[in-house]
C-alpha cells in the first residue's frame, strides 16, 4: 500500500525530478522506481515473499532506501537494526524477529546468529534484475516494518507498523515539515530510528529529493546542505549542539535550510536560544513520539516563546493525545496524569509480545507506561495553561 502512495505516485507525478543524490548518479524517480523493482524481483529470486522479514544493518546510504522500497513493493517485512547494537545485542534481535536473511555492512558488528541468507552490500552488491516482477502489494494491514525499541527501560521490544501506520505518518510529518515538489530532504539522523524512518516515504510522496550522509559531523553536514542545497532535516539534540558549536559554520552558505526538526531526547531551552543565533533564518519545529507511535505532539517556530520551550506542545490532525486520570478521565489543566494516544499512526503492536501489547492498549488507547513518559505529561499539560 504505502508503495502505491508514496515511491509509485512519484513516479507517476514527478517522474523526471530528482529522486536521490547517490555518490556521482542523481537518479530520477522514474529511474529509481525501476531499479527499486529490479531489487524487489532480485530479493524475490531469493526467496522472499509476502510477510518474510528482511534485516538490515546498514548506514545511512542510499541503498538503505533502495531496498526499504523493495521491501515495501513486496510486502516483505523490514527489521532496520540498530547501527550502534554491539554484537550480542544484534543476535537477540535477529533472534526475536526471525528474518528470513540479512543484509549487512561489512564496517558495522556482525552477528554470530546465522540466517539462512546473508549478504554483506559493500562486498557483493545485489544484483538488480530485469524482468517482470510481482505487483506492488495493496494491503493496509501488511506489516512494513519491526522499529526495535532501544532497549532503555527494558529488553528491546519489536514495533510492528502497518502500511496504513507509515500512510498516516506521512501525513503527520507534512504537517510538522511540509513538504514540496523540488525539495531536498537530507537524512542526518539515523534511518532505523522512528525519528527518520518515515520521511524516507513522504519525501517521494511530495516529489521532495533525498541525500544521506553515513555518520554525521558537522563538517560533513554543513558540506551536504551548501553543496546539495537541502531545505530540510531532522537532528536530535546532540547533534544541534555539535552543530552550534562548530567553529567554521559562518564558513558556510546554510541560506537554502529553511526548517529544522528536532527531538528524540529533551533539549534545553539554552540550546533552542543558541540553534536560533547560529542558524537565524531556519525555523526550528520541535517534535515529541515514540517508536510505537511516530510524531505525537510537538511545536511549530512560532510557538518557541519562552513559557512553552519546556513543553511537548500539541498533536496535529489525526492524532488524539490525552491526559488521564487513573480513572481514565481527562484531568484538569495544569494537574498531572497518564498520556495515553489513539489514532492511524499508533503500532499494530509488539512482535511476538501478545502480553506485552495487551498491556499497552487501554480501552482502543495505546498507554506508554513508563515513568519517563509519566513525567513529560507534566510537560505536556504544561503548554496548554
Amino acid at each position: 500500500m504505502i508503495h502505491t502512495h508514496s515511491l509509485g505516485r512519484a513516479a507517476r507525478y514527478h517522474a523526471g525530478a530528482t529522486a536521490l543524490v547517490s555518490g556521482g548518479g542523481r537518479p530520477t524517480f522514474r529511474e529509481l522506481h525501476a531499479r527499486v523493482g529490479g531489487i524487489a524481483a532480485a530479493l524475490t529470486q531469493h526467496g522472499f515473499g509476502v510477510g518474510d522479514r528482511l534485516a538490515l544493518l546498514l548506514p545511512n546510504e542510499t541503498e538503505y532506501l533502495e531496498l526499504i522500497y523493495a521491501c515495501a513493493w513486496l510486502g516483505v517485512t523490514a527489521v532496520p537494526l540498530n547501527t550502534r547494537f554491539s554484537a550480542p545485542e544484534i543476535d537477540r534481535v535477529l533472534a526475536d524477529a526471525t528474518p528470513r536473511g540479512l543484509i549487512r555492512h561489512s564496517s558495522l558488528p556482525a552477528p554470530t546468529l546465522r540466517l539462512p541468507w546473508e549478504r554483506v552490500l559493500d562486498v557483493e552488491p545485489l544484483e538488480v534484475r530485469g524482468g517482470d516482477c510481482p505487483a506492488a502489494i495493496y494491503d493496509p494491514e501488511a506489516i512494513l516494518a519491526l522499529i526495535y525499541t532501544s532497549g532503555t527501560t527494558g529488553r528491546p521490544k519489536g514495533v510492528a507498523l502497518t502500511h496504513a501506520a507509515l500512510l498516516a505518518k506521512v501525513d503527520h510529518v507534512n504537517y510538522w515539515l511540509p513538504f514540496r515538489e523540488g525539495g531536498v530532504y537530507l537524512h542526518a539522523a539515523p534511518l532505523f530510528h522512528i525519528a527518520d524512518f518515515p520521511f524516507m516515504f513522504a519525501a517521494p510522496a511530495f516529489g521532495t529529493c533525498q541525500v544521506t550522509i553515513a555518520k554525521f559531523n558537522p563538517q560533513a553536514f554543513c558540506e551536504t546542505v551548501q553543496q546539495e542545497r537541502v531545505t530540510r532535516t531532522v537532528l536530535v539534540p546532540t547533534m544541534i549542539n555539535v552543530l552550534t558549536q562548530f567553529e567554521h559554520l559562518a564558513d558556510y552558505d546554510l541560506s537554502s535550510l529553511v526548517e529544522l526538526g528536532y527531538g528524540g531526547s529533551p533539549i534545553a531551552p539554552e540550546l533552542i536560544h543558541r540553534a536560533r543565533q547560529a542558524l537565524p533564518h531556519v525555523k526550528l519545529v520541535q517534535v515529541y513520539g515514540l517508536s510505537e507511535t511516530g510524531f505525537l505532539t510537538g511545536l511549530q517556530d512560532h510557538e518557541h516563546i519562552a513559557s512553552r520551550l519546556l513543553s511537548c506542545g500539541r498533536s496535529c490532525p489525526g492524532v488524539d493525545v490525552r491526559v488521564v486520570d487513573e480513572s481514565g478521565k481527562d484531568v484538569p489543566i495544569g494537574q498531572p496524569g497518564e498520556l495515553v494516544v489513539r489514532g492511524a499512526n499508533v503500532m499494530h503492536g509488539y512482535w511476538n509480545s501478545p502480553d506485552q501489547t495487551q498491556l499497552a492498549f487501554r480501552e482502543g488507547c495505546f498507554v506508554p507506561a513508563t515513568a519517563v513518559i509519566r513525567m513529560l505529561t507534566a510537560l505536556f499539560t504544561f503548554w496548554i495553561v
